[in-house]
């Protein structure tokens, strides 16, 4: 609501806060925005945290300044602070504008703010006069083989005010201007739904321009666009030819633009890179390289003239961040005669980086694996037909970094073998990955449950890597929505997950069928392997449509997914409905159920002990009830009610005929539970027979990819506090700290991966398939509970994105202490509690940032002090009753008697 007129009805100041950190909501990195009307965001800081934000203001002109051609959106009326649509016109190609916010708090008016920059891309395919260029000897190559090389010199005939390089390639791409990288992004553009979407950078060049000669140069490699896909194999998936896409725009000092696009007048040849392959790893001979190709004045009078492509559909600028270099750490070196083995001391995703010397000729090659067998060799079956080795091939005796080009490794461990005469003098671990913000951290008394959590931050930094895949390592890589449908709330909780996972949704939106159903894969390319229907539909795979989004919302209160998702989630749901029989049970249809289940045959992993038909009954009540609140949320009512009767009947129908089978499993007491399939008076009773079941196993789990995440919120739902830390803390197979105790610095894909007696698992799935990684995120789903339950910290649904967060801490397993901090959109929140025996008591340090609000959930075996007669625990929080207070933003200590209540 915007109000013009009551700016003058406020002009009290409150200089006691600053509004700061302006941004919008792309978190590319990047110059510009590919956004036509932007999400604003800002953050309110103040030494005092007792204030309210009642109103905002935002200018914008086309300078810093603010002098002249100032436009204002007018009083707004709101206490939002984010994602907030840009006022006035939509942003035009290449337009520029600056942005201030002023907020009227509960005392007066603030200090405008700094003024922050937006910039944007080019927003239309008429805006591009660059076509894809290839080379035409390359174009049709079936099999493995060099990369591209192009290059285009140009002159700059006076002085510049601004230089923008728009650039993508078909394939994967290493551009340069002048011989410097215009980024640090590596395997540009990423993985898309090639069909679709075709993702491009802009790049800020006007440092790297020189007056006279200037040449832009690419390196193209295969990547995911014609590399290899799958196990099957299959190459040249999306095209057969590798091109680069790129336009050059320098605006002069006389206002006038020079555009260098490529054309036909482009050259391009090969060079010391003579293959590079996701899976395959690189090949590098130094003696093809042609030195100085990628500077000015160098002769390509033998180079072939390029041959143009048609532009691609869907070109649109990244929002969300790059692949980069996160970090380089030591290696742990193993000299053997000719060979050195490396111990990275950490299962990673990215390669070694190595300084090495030899004569023309000599070779270097690097092998790459997760785990050693028992002879101490690489353990190189379960990569399949990834046969991630890189080699080089020295030109000279000096010595050279060797580095692999447009390909990562999944491993620990690799072993670098040269030829006699070669010299290695340094080795470096170069980690990669998607570059998002690490916004969660957890510890406690117990380093074992540390170093749980720290594996479940390596698995979701290793597969978040452009889009979020089940492993690194094997011939797979895949974006499957079921592994990111269990993780995505654990996602949030560690890293800043929301333009990652909101350019994912955008793929599964575009892979959907017209029928609503939703593939398995994203961007889906299971259509190339002989898979019978595991191309499509199986539930709590395909429920990613509706629950990613929903944890989004959730944890960054994003209303704009809701909108933008809300017809793929409903066109989901309603082709799930058209899948129940007669009688309200979906029991057709190929379902991976409770994948990996302990219980179901090594060979048949989807033939798991809790019945699928149940699974994927109560999945689609799941998802048809949280889709009738996000419609809800979203003031469709009609809608909230039809999906709210949807999901309950699913829910009668799947007790009705399941409930006695539910209750002989872990997944399925977890499932009834947390779904609401069993009816509420039945809650208590299942919640008693899952803690039985735990009790008999003994603390071992029992539960696949879809109870896995279930089972321990579950139990905490239904007060077996105790059981829920025995199946935590368990160290025997299977058991999270089963991996812990067996060294693992991932988490696996398999429970038993490695077994008590230290044998590695075949992996095997029957016809010479198999199946072992030893870095999955899926069973890290864990982690969202450490945050919630043993720490404490957790978003509140009816006030997501940390608007109102919720301190519940649950203390057992003999835990003295533990805490957890996240970097919400209003600042840090924290929690800290520790038990003192001593003195029986229970202590709580909370943060709460400026512009929320907490919930303090009093805990279990706790009781509130009495303090004059006032009750400081007025509230009743959660289905379960137990008693809560209110506080406000700042620091907080609350000092709880321990003793049994």
């Amino acid at each position: 609501m915007t109000l013009p007129a009551e700016r003058a009805a406020y002009e009290d100041e409150d200089t006691t806060v600053q509004v700061v950190e302006l941004h919008t909501a792309d978190d590319s990195g990047l110059i510009a925005t590919g956004a036509c009307r932007p999400l604003l965001a800002w953050r309110l800081h103040a030494e005092d945290p007792l204030f309210a934000q009642r109103s905002y203001e935002v200018e914008w002109t086309a300078d810093d300044s603010f002098r002249a051609g100032v436009c204002s959106s007018g009083v707004v009326r709101s206490d939002r602070s984010h994602d907030i649509e840009m006022p006035g016109p939509p942003l035009r190609s290449r337009e520029v504008r600056w942005w201030r916010v002023r907020v009227r708090t509960d005392r007066g008016w603030t200090p405008w703010s700094s003024p922050a920059r937006v910039e944007a891309a080019l927003l239309d395919q008429r805006d591009w006069s660059a076509r894809p260029v290839a080379l035409g000897a390359d174009i049709g190559r079936g099999t493995a083989g060099p990369a591209q090389l192009f290059r285009r010199e140009f002159r700059i005939p006076m002085n510049w005010r601004s230089a923008r390089l728009y650039v993508t390639a078909l394939g994967v791409h290493d551009t340069r201007l002048n011989g410097v990288a215009v980024g640090e992004d590596l395997l540009e553009p990423g993985w898309t739904s090639y069909g679709h979407r075709l993702l491009f950078s802009t790049y800020d060049v006007t440092s790297l321009l020189q007056p006279g000669a200037n040449v832009i140069s690419a390196t193209v490699g295969d990547g995911w666009y014609r590399g290899t896909l799958t196990w099957q194999p299959h190459r040249n998936v999306y095209g057969d030819a590798s091109a680069l896409i790129a336009q050059l725009e320098v605006e002069l000092d006389n206002g006038e633009r020079l555009v260098v696009s490529t054309d036909h007048a482009w050259r391009a040849s090969t060079g010391e890179i003579t293959s590079a392959g996701l899976y395959e790893g690189s090949s590098i001979d130094l003696r093809q390289r042609q030195e100085g190709w990628e500077l000015p004045g160098f002769d390509d009078g033998t180079w072939e003239s390029v041959v143009t492509l048609g532009l691609p559909a869907g070109l649109e600028q990244r929002a969300m961040p790059a692949i980069r270099v996160i970090e380089t750490r030591p290696a742990v070196l193993f000299a053997r005669r000719h060979r050195i083995r490396v111990d990275t001391g950490q299962n990673l995703t990215g390669y070694l980086r190595i300084t090495a010397a030899g004569g023309r000729g000599a070779t270097v090659v690097v092998r790459h694996a997760e785990v050693v067998d028992v002879n101490g060799e690489l353990h190189t079956v379960a990569l399949r037909g990834a046969t991630s080795t890189d080699t080089y091939v020295l030109a000279d005796e000096r010595a050279t970094v060797l580095s692999p080009a447009f390909t990562f490794h999944g491993f620990r461990y690799a072993d670098i073998a040269f030829d006699p005469g070669v010299t290695i003098h340094e080795v470096e671990v170069v980690v990669v990955a998607s570059d998002l913000t690490c916004t969660g951290a957890f510890s406690c008394s117990d380093e074992s449950i540390n170093k749980l959590f720290d594996n479940v931050l390596w698995s979701q930094r290793g597969n978040f890597l452009s889009l979020p895949t089940d492993c690194p390592q094997r011939d797979e890589r895949l974006g499957w929505t079921g592994d990111i449908q269990v993780f995505a709330s654990t996602a949030c909780h560690i890293f800043d997950s929301r333009s990652f996972l909101r350019n994912w949704l955008r793929d599964l939106a575009a892979e959907q069928r017209n029928d609503g159903c939703v593939p398995n894969v994203v961007p889906d390319v299971l259509h190339l392997v002989d898979a019978g229907d595991l191309e499509y539909g199986s539930t709590g795979w395909a429920d990613a449509a509706v629950i990613v989004p929903w944890a989004l919302y959730e944890a960054y209160g994003d209303m704009d997914v809701l909108a933008r998702h809300y017809d793929s989630m409903r066109r989901w749901v309603d082709w799930s409905q058209r899948q129940l029989d007669s009688d309200g049970i979906w029991s057709s249809g190929f379902h991976f159920g409770d994948w990996l289940d302990p219980g179901a045959p090594p060979e048949r992993p989807h033939e798991a002990t809790t019945p699928t038909a149940f699974v994927a009954t109560s999945y689609f009540a799941h998802g048809a009830r949280l889709l009738a609140r996000m419609a809800r949320i979203r003031g469709r009512d009609q809608d909230a009610e039809r999906y709210a009767a949807m999901g309950d009947a699913a829910a009668r129908a799947a007790w009705a005929r399941y409930a006695d089978d539910a209750l002989g499993t872990q997944t399925g007491c977890a499932i009834a539970l947390e779904f609401g399939i069993a009816p509420e008076d039945d809650r208590r009773e299942i919640g008693e027979r899952l803690a039985d079941l735990v009790r008999t196993a003994e603390g071992r789990i029992s539960t696949g990819f879809l109870g896995t995440p279930l089972v321990l919120p579950a139990l905490t739902a239904a007060g077996q506090h105790e059981q829920a830390y025995q199946l935590l803390l368990n160290d025997r197979c299977p058991g999270w700290l089963h991996q812990v105790r067996h060294g693992a610095t991932t988490i696996w894909e398999r429970w038993d991966a490695i077994d008590e007696s230290g044998t590695i698992h075949a992996g095997d799935l029957g016809n010479g398939a198999s199946m072992m990684s030893l870095n999955h995120y899926a069973y890290g789903a864990v982690a969202a509970w450490l945050f919630r339950v043993v720490a404490g910290l957790a978003p509140d649904a009816e006030a997501p994105g940390y608007r109102r967060i919720v301190f519940a801490p649950v203390p057992g397993g003999g835990l003295t202490w533990a805490r957890a901090e996240m970097k919400t959109r209003y600042g840090a929140a924290a929690i800290r509690w520790e038990i003192v025996a001593d003195s029986a008591s229970f202590i709580a340090d909370i943060e709460i940032p400026s512009g929320a609000s907490g919930v303090f959930v009093l805990p279990p075996g706790t009781r509130e002090p009495v303090s004059g007669g006032a009750e400081p625990f007025p509230r009743v929080y959660g289905a379960h009753g137990r008693k809560a207070m209110t506080l406000g933003p700042g620091r907080h200590r609350l000092v709880l008697d321990a003793r049994c209540e």
